[in-house]
């Protein structure tokens, strides 16, 4: 089966990821002018060294052993399940993503 599914040499996969988050503050206030902050990701799988890296291996496979490496490393204090928003979990971790190459574009309007 994994034959069969396997991209060929001219295939490629393509991971697009994108949010828009509209800004409310805890005293029920919303940002000026009602803007919104959006992110977006694009990555495309790449052959290296004759070998397929697919966009969806790289794109979770990643933050994932980031996530890991964090917490082994102690760097991540809070315990228990953590959603990535928090800036502890998403500051180390979005310059060590960074650093691999993908990019997320972040925007406001």
């Amino acid at each position: 089966m994994e034959d069969r599914l396997a991209y060929s040499s001219t295939e490629q996969d393509m991971v697009l990821l994108h949010h828009e988050v509209e800004v409310e503050f805890p005293d029920g206030l919303r940002e000026k002018h009602s803007r919104t902050h959006s992110g977006t990701l694009l990555e495309f799988g790449q052959t290296k060294n004759g070998k397929m890296i697919t966009a969806m291996a790289f794109t979770v496979g990643i933050p994932a052993a980031i996530g890991a490496l964090l917490i082994l490393g102690n760097k991540v204090k809070t315990r228990g399940v953590l959603r990535p928003i928090e800036p502890e979990v998403y500051v180390p971790a979005m310059d060590i993503i960074q650093a691999y190459g993908i990019k997320v574009m972040e925007k406001i309007e």
